[in-house]
């Protein structure tokens, strides 16, 4: 099994793939390309004296003007850049600002649950020092309005991984972190009436991507702090267990359409990062993963230039062509790469 490029894009972060949509964004534009019609753009508002230093790579890296959201509903697009959510009707080409972020700038790639391309939910990622109340939004009616349907309490965690939606249970999961007592799963019915908790707070349950399967869910750890393993949780029982141990944390998954699963090790910094790669993995079952190819961090000083992470794009793929893109990945810093799994 062998990673294969297609194509490599010049763009920041691939957003979203299918056959019938591609949404890219480069510094504070959006690119929408829908099949059979002309590519469009949506720009952002920009960031004052920021903007001074828009034209350079590694000063968007520094300042992470590159950061941005991205996610497709019934009637446009919603995007969240540097603590603002905005709205874009696609029948009227209005942009407008609709929520205002109490303490992020940005949420993690693929985070933001959509349900029938109408109702979202996402929470904060922010730097929390303090460790303030992290609130989890929702919105009914395609991002045009916001509340606040769960806030975890200050001190309880220090920010949110991510929410998703269970087919299986029909509920919305939490993820969150990062440290002792902070990592924690949260299963919710839709308006947050009737939480269950998962987990004891500890690093096991420390992670940003969830598989759901019907009869188990899967996780892969994202922690720096110790060994990062593959995840089961049973459905029935609520027990996890630990499977295959990786080279360091993961950030992001992918299921493809066709079985494959993907996952790449973050470089970090901390024991739980066992060597200078970001591996990438394939797996065809969720019960053995392997991995088939390797990247170096581009060797720019971690803490103000970015970790070397490898993201996927959401939407329907399969392993002949698939999107992801690079941060501090040398050779692929700031690039989209299209990809498929050759056998």
């Amino acid at each position: 099994m062998k990673l294969g490029v297609k194509q490599i894009i010049n763009r920041e972060i691939c957003h979203f793939a299918d056959k019938n949509l591609l949404i890219t964004s480069k510094y504070n534009k959006i690119y929408i390309k829908k099949k059979d019609v002309d590519e469009f753009t949506i720009h952002l508002p920009q960031n004052g004296w920021k903007r001074l230093f828009a034209p350079f790579r590694l000063t968007r890296r520094a300042l992470r003007l590159d950061k941005c959201n991205v996610v497709s509903v019934e009637n446009g697009f919603v995007g969240i850049r540097q603590g603002k959510v905005f709205h874009y009707n696609e029948n009227t080409r209005q942009l407008q600002i609709t929520l205002h972020l109490t303490n992020c700038r940005n949420v993690l790639h693929q985070s933001i649950a959509v349900i029938n391309k109408k109702h979202i939910y996402f929470g904060e990622y922010g730097n929390n020092a303090s460790r303030e109340a992290v609130p989890v939004y929702r919105s009914i009616d395609c991002g045009q309005n916001w509340e606040v349907i769960y806030s975890f309490p200050p001190k309880k965690i220090k920010h949110v991984h991510g929410c998703y939606h269970d087919p299986y249970e029909d509920k919305i999961w939490t993820v969150t972190g990062d440290f002792e007592n902070e990592c924690h799963i949260l299963c919710a019915d839709y308006d947050f009436n009737h939480i269950e908790w998962i987990g004891d707070g500890q690093q096991m349950y420390r992670t940003c991507r969830l598989i759901f399967q019907e009869n188990s869910i899967h996780w892969i750890m994202d922690s720096p702090l110790q060994d990062s393993y593959h995840v089961v949780l049973d459905r029935k029982t609520r027990k996890a267990y630990k499977r295959q141990l990786f080279q360091g944390p993961v950030w992001y998954t992918k299921k493809l359409d066709d079985n494959y699963y993907l996952a790449a090790t973050a470089q970090e910094i901390g024991p739980g990062v066992k060597d200078h790669l970001v591996h990438f993995m394939v797996s065809r079952d969720l019960e053995k993963w392997k991995d088939i190819y390797q990247f170096e961090h581009d060797g720019y000083p971690k803490r103000y230039f970015k970790f070397g992470v490898i993201s996927f794009a959401d939407g329907n793929q399969d392993s002949h062509s698939f999107y992801m893109f690079a941060e501090a990945i040398k050779g692929f810093d700031g690039n989209i790469v299209e990809c498929e799994i050759l056998e």
